[in-house]
């Protein structure tokens, strides 16, 4: 069996603010006929489309705990978006490292939840794409 990832769900207590954060800072595109006031569906420039739901839409059984997993970001150029974050106050976990494949820092979403941003070399990126990726 394979599998392809078709939606990530991110659970907030604040759907408007996380969606503006997701939309300011990595520049999400919002699809208005698929989202509202407790549900927004945003869309990257590819890949996975991410949900951002009110933790009341949590199935029976799963904690309403933000935090549990981290959302990774590849950006064109990860100087100019780390500076941005960091005049915006958002708050970071890391500093700018290598990590093999490229360069990545971690930082959190208004909500608690991890972020991981990276710009990866240029033979990872070519590769990736060779692979459809």
């Amino acid at each position: 069996m394979s599998a392809n990832l078709t939606l990530v769900s991110v659970f907030v207590r604040d759907v408007a603010r996380a969606r503006a954060f997701y939309m300011e800072m990595l520049g999400l595109e919002p699809i208005p006929q698929l989202s509202s006031e407790s549900f927004a569906f945003l869309k990257p420039a590819s890949g996975s489309p991410i949900a951002i739901q009110d933790t009341s839409m949590l199935p029976q059984g799963i904690a309403a705990e933000p935090g549990g997993f981290r959302l990774d970001f590849e950006v064109d150029d990860l100087d100019a978006t780390w500076n941005d974050w960091q005049a915006k106050g958002v708050a970071g976990l890391t500093e700018i490292s290598d990590m093999g494949a490229g360069r990545v820092f971690y930082a959190r979403d208004p909500e608690g939840n991890a972020i991981g941003v990276a710009q990866l070399y240029e033979p990872v990126r070519a590769m990736r794409k060779q692979m459809g990726m």
